[in-house]
């Protein structure tokens, strides 16, 4: 089976997905017929997984990667996310203060396996399993499973244009989940926007730090370099000035420069 029926594949299950059709057999595939496929890259065989979990009611996951000596990758492992075990440790501390999370994990069998054939550079199936150990939810559910719930670009600006307004996030959420009709309509939930803000400043942070740490080696060697700047409520940078001669403008460093004042601002940014 070539890229041409890999392609195939993932529109007729969009479709059946869109048809509320979740029986496998409605495309004719196989266990032979995965395990004849070929793939150019391994993220073909990711979201070929993560539509086929999608129609089959279950989620997914993407196990360690495996290289060899040479550090080339030699094994990528696609999983039913409630394969394996909670470690014991986790269930023995007693000293949290919030209850332990419900334990889904069983040892779920289903798995696709890929490996990379000699000397092509293609990716063939090695391994599939499609035996669950566990009942599989309503199709209706199957948009809250972690795996499956995204937001989507549009979402997340329409997000941040109301939080630079001052709107909450549980505000935001009520009036997202107006416009799509209900709250059942929202392929999302608040703690997924709450883990997207927090990624933003987890990200953003990191950038400034990275930024400062520059700067500041680039000061030692150079007497006309000079920044400075101020720390607000919450650790938060507030107030930035810096100044270098007009070498140094036309180098990577101006980047530097431009980072910062993205991140706090230009009116309380001077840069000369």
């Amino acid at each position: 089976m070539g890229m041409e029926d890999v392609e195939t594949t993932g529109v007729a299950l969009k479709q059946m997905r869109e048809n509320g059709n979740t029986s496998v057999e409605g495309i004719s595939l196989t266990v032979d017929d995965i395990l004849q496929m070929e793939f150019n890259d391994p993220k073909q065989v990711a979201r070929l997984y993560e539509e086929y979990s999608r129609v089959r009611s279950f989620g997914s996951r993407q196990e360690k990667k495996i290289r060899n000596k040479k550090g080339e990758f030699v094994r990528f492992t696609y999983l039913c996310n409630r394969e394996g075990f909670r470690d014991k440790k986790w269930l023995q501390m007693h000293h949290l203060k919030r209850e332990h999370k419900v334990v889904i994990r069983c040892r779920c069998p289903a798995e696709m396996r890929i490996k990379p054939r000699d000397n092509t550079g293609k990716w063939y199936v090695s391994r599939f399993v499609d035996n669950h150990n566990h009942d599989l939810p309503p199709a209706k559910f199957v948009e809250y499973l972690p795996s499956h719930r995204k937001i989507s670009d549009v979402d997340i600006a329409h997000m941040d244009s109301m939080r630079q307004v001052g709107i909450s996030v549980p505000k935001i959420y009520e009036s997202i989940a107006a416009q799509a009709g209900g709250f059942n309509q929202v392929s999302f939930t608040k703690r997924d926007m709450y883990n997207e803000v927090r990624r933003q400043r987890a990200l953003q942070n990191g950038d400034v730090n990275a930024a400062l740490r520059v700067l500041a080696n680039a000061s030692r060697v150079d007497d006309r370099m000079f920044w400075r700047y101020e720390v607000g409520v919450g650790n938060h940078m507030c107030d930035f000035f810096g100044a270098m001669d007009v070498v140094k403008k036309t180098t990577n460093y101006s980047e530097m420069f431009l980072l910062l004042m993205q991140h706090i601002g230009r009116t309380n940014t001077i840069f000369r």
